[in-house]
């Protein structure tokens, strides 16, 4: 009877590998949702001026806001991605795709207002950060599409 926890080791690593790809996800979206909400801060005024340099509600100059709120929840998804890329989850599949989607937008949202001040500089990053978001767009559907598939036959 002791033995009985052992024999589903493999399973259970593989349920704790999904939920905490599930949890990556979700902190994920908390932190592109944060940015989002910061940068319209910045935006609209509502900030602070720390510097010379309008910041948003979090005293963080752009750089640091797009290092800390952009890079790691984007390297998050993708890494919840991939410790899962033989397990299927819609769940998981549909918070890769939010994600995803989120980078999109608020991309898209950042180009729109500030269209004609940006340099090109800007300009070519924000075409590197529509790539990566459209990227995590498409590992969320095949996550996606794999965990119905997987349905369908079993």
């Amino acid at each position: 009877m002791i033995f009985h926890r052992f024999i589903n080791c493999v399973e259970n690593s593989k349920t704790m590998a999904l939920k905490a790809a599930i949890a990556m996800a979700v902190i994920s979206i908390a932190m592109l949702s944060i940015y989002g909400a910061d940068v319209m801060a910045t935006w609209h005024g509502t900030g602070n001026v720390n510097n010379n340099e309008k910041t948003g509600f979090l005293q963080m100059n752009a750089s640091v806001r797009g290092s800390i709120l952009g890079i790691v929840p984007s390297a998050m998804l993708i890494i919840s991605f991939f410790i899962t890329r033989k397990e299927p989850s819609k769940k998981l599949g549909i918070l890769i795709v939010i994600g995803g989607a989120l980078i999109i937008i608020g991309t898209a949202i950042i180009l729109g207002i500030g269209g004609g001040k940006l340099s090109d500089r800007a300009i070519r990053e924000f075409g590197s950060v529509l790539a990566i978001g459209i990227f995590i767009t498409i590992l969320g559907g095949l996550k996606i599409r794999k965990s119905t598939r997987t349905a369908s036959t079993g």
